[in-house]
């Protein structure tokens, strides 16, 4: 299993230099705390936060099969929401560029071109981006951050110029041909040649329906943090909950880190910290949330990874 591989290969460096950082971070911050708030974990609430990070995977999955859809690609809810999972597996990648291992598995087994299953996975990224600024903007209603400023301010600018290339096909070929001289990103990102994929999905309807499914997935994905914060018994409310969370994952995913090492981590601790948290209650707050959200997500994408590829050397065999 060549995908299973590649797919391991890749993680277990990442694996490695996360242990290596949350050990130093929890032995930084007092691992005898750590160790007690853990301990006192609410487990039923844990059980609640699952289920809305459950869910916001399916939201998210939906709005892969409705951009799909508008491309005249029909597949069914359940191949589609496996497909989707399987892009989970390498979400731990440098600003998650792995997920577009997903146009390999559509390709695979039905026969989607790059450049329609590219230009899907490409705007799932752009409107994940867009739903996480308006969730911060809106969180402005109840507390104001400068670094949360700042975030929006390089966020709406990054919009705007990937709005802009997707828009000018010419362009943005350009900058792919560039970007598939770089090793690291040409063995992840398939080639896509000119066609009307992203004419038809960067109209007002298709960009009005993928940014309003998005904001209820993310929506989604901050409610369970914030369950996830009260069961260490930490109620911030949930728009201030919504608002670090977000602030601390789109440094990160701008950093291109894998998984955003460090800098999530890292800002995540000092938003904690600024609401008059303790520093062992806060980096258990983080580390715990990384957990529950990347590598959560990591793990299962990599379960539905091995079910997409087992299909796949079972496919080939009935032909």
């Amino acid at each position: 299993m060549k995908g299973l591989d590649l797919i391991k290969g890749n993680i277990i460096w990442i694996v490695f230099g996360f242990l290596f950082f949350y050990v130093a971070l929890i032995l930084f911050s007092d691992a005898n705390k750590i160790f007690d708030h853990f301990i006192n974990i609410k487990i039923e609430l844990i059980l609640l936060m699952f289920f809305f990070g459950i869910s916001s995977h399916i939201i998210k999955s939906f709005r892969q099969k409705e951009f799909l859809q508008m491309l005249d690609e029909k597949i069914s809810f359940k191949q589609n929401l496996i497909i989707y999972l399987a892009g989970l597996s390498l979400i731990a990648t440098p600003g998650g560029i792995g997920i577009f291992i997903k146009a390999k598995f559509l390709k695979r087994k039905f026969g989607i071109p790059n450049n329609k299953s590219v230009t899907v996975i490409f705007l799932e990224r752009y409107h994940d981006i867009l739903a996480g600024t308006s969730i911060i903007l809106i969180s402005f209603s109840l507390s104001f951050s400068l670094i949360s400023v700042t975030l929006i301010i390089i966020s709406s600018f990054l919009l705007i110029v990937l709005y802009l290339l997707m828009c000018n096909m010419k362009t943005f070929s350009f900058i792919q041909s560039k970007l598939l001289k770089i090793k690291f990103i040409a063995k992840r990102l398939p080639e896509v040649g000119p066609d009307e994929s992203f004419f038809i999905l960067t109209r007002a309807t298709p960009m009005t329906k993928g940014w309003l499914i998005s904001i209820a997935a993310w929506s989604l994905d901050s409610l369970a943090v914030y369950v996830g914060f009260l069961s260490f018994n930490v109620d911030l409310g949930y728009l201030l909950t919504s608002q670090i969370y977000l602030t601390s994952l789109g440094y990160g995913i701008l950093s291109l880190l894998p998984g955003g090492i460090g800098v999530t981590e890292g800002v995540g601790n000092y938003l904690l910290i600024k609401q008059g948290l303790d520093l062992s209650i806060a980096s258990s707050l983080v580390i715990f949330t990384r957990l529950i959200t990347l590598w959560g997500a990591t793990v299962v994408g990599m379960i539905f990874t091995r079910y997409a590829l087992e299909q796949n050397a079972n496919l080939r065999k009935t032909k």
